[in-house]
């Protein structure tokens, strides 16, 4: 089964390699491996952003060190300083935020440090691999997260001392979970990416052990962040790009051939109906955020022939889109309001359509409301910013993967 993700606003490939590989190697562990897929099953993922919102001064207009002063209270250069000191005093050492984490979800330390991992150039399989095992041993434990998490239940928590420690306990834990309970690996990764468990003396990949270095020096950097210098441009050109890629889609649009990132999109899920096709094999799409609007439309509009057997989308506002009737195939004669609130028929060229959503995102819409045929689930992923969480939370891919198996979890 090909599988094409198509990302939502504010994603480019040069920055989000990270992310990209954790994901993928989610995908494999959990969905791709619930349907039966091969182990060289393609994953396509259509970088439509670099197509939109690329600054022409590059990024000016974030400067305003040169603007003169009007007033007011601004935090002090030693506010700075004290911040930055902050943060590299806690890089020194191991520190012990995943740990304290730990403590009360061992589930939610092990999100914190995939995430963490998607945030830089070095995850990789082997990562991923490390934080999909340690949620299988949680999940097993914990059944699901039904009964109580932490120190409660994994009383070998109050045995270790720092990040590191927690680290190679939790990797000897998990290994030693599935060899007493014989549960076979889960990765249909390539030989070089397999599972060390057990097998070598390094049982914390380097990635991982990265990743909460940088999670301890997130935790002194937070408590003052606001005012360590330069974080007013950081914020702000992410908000300026996700601003940027929305208003770019919609003035690049035409209803003909929907523009070029409706043509890039629509490419990527072309070619992989070919491969699809020749092998065989059932398709699936998984959209976050704007991806499910341009998916959508695609799908409703361009390729209503195209099959697509298994679709989720994540973090989407395809049902606000379709109530604000800003799609091509939208009818502004549904819902007749004389006539009771009619749904839209289910999109008849796929097959099972998931909408995932946090109650935290406010960028996350039902679908089943509106459309007919849309299966709304609820997933919280515990993040501070629920909407770009999902996909590198092993926990997301462990439950979708339940339910696309047809097990309720």
């Amino acid at each position: 089964m090909p599988l094409v993700h198509v990302h939502g606003i504010g994603n480019r490939e040069r920055e989000d390699s990270g992310r990209a590989s954790v994901r993928n190697a989610l995908y494999r562990r959990y969905v791709l491996a619930s349907l039966r897929c091969a182990p060289d099953t393609p994953i396509a993922s259509p970088w439509w952003g670099e197509l939109v919102a690329e600054p022409a001064w590059d990024w000016a207009s974030l400067d305003t060190g040169q603007a003169e002063r009007l007033g007011g209270h601004e935090p002090v250069s030693e506010a700075r300083s004290m911040a930055a000191d902050l943060a590299e005093a806690a890089g020194s050492t191991e520190g012990t935020a995943l740990l304290t984490a730990a403590h009360t979800s061992l589930q939610w330390s092990i999100d914190s440090l995939c995430t963490a991992l998607a945030e830089a150039e070095d995850g990789d399989w082997e990562a991923a691999t490390f934080c999909g095992l340690a949620t299988e041993y949680w999940a097993a434990t914990t059944k699901a997260g039904e009964h109580t998490d932490g120190v409660t239940v994994f009383a070998w928590l109050d045995d270790v001392a720092d990040d590191t420690e927690f680290l190679e306990r939790l990797g000897e834990e998990a290994a030693a979970w599935r060899a007493r309970t014989g549960t076979p690996s889960k990765s249909p990764v390539p030989r070089s990416a397999r599972e060390r468990f057990g097998t070598s003396p390094r049982t914390v990949p380097r990635a991982v052990a990265k990743a909460a270095h940088r999670i301890n020096r997130w935790a002194a950097g937070g408590i003052t962040r606001p005012l360590a210098a330069g974080a007013r441009a950081t914020v702000t050109k992410g908000t300026a790009l996700l601003l940027g890629d929305i208003v770019s889609l919609f003035t690049s649009r035409n209803r003909a051939s929907g523009g070029p990132v409706v043509e890039l999109v629509r490419d990527a899920l072309d070619a992989a109906a070919e491969v699809a096709d020749r092998r065989k094999e059932p398709l699936a799409v998984v959209a976050h955020s704007m991806g499910g609007n341009i998916v959508y439309d695609i799908l409703s509009h361009d390729r209503r022939g195209l099959r697509v057997d298994l679709l989720v989308t994540v973090g989407s506002q395809v049902g606000l889109f379709e109530e604000l009737k800003l799609f091509r195939s939208s009818d502004p004669a549904v819902p007749d309001r004389h006539r009771g609130p009619l749904r839209v028929p289910a999109i008849t060229n796929v097959g099972r359509w998931i909408n995932v959503l946090d109650r935290a995102d406010p960028l996350a819409f039902a679908a089943s409301p509106v459309f007919d045929g849309a299966e709304d689930l609820v997933f919280g992923t515990g993040a501070w910013w629920a909407h770009g969480a999902y996909t590198t939370c092993p926990q997301f891919h462990y439950r979708l993967a339940a339910r696309v198996g047809g097990e309720a979890v």
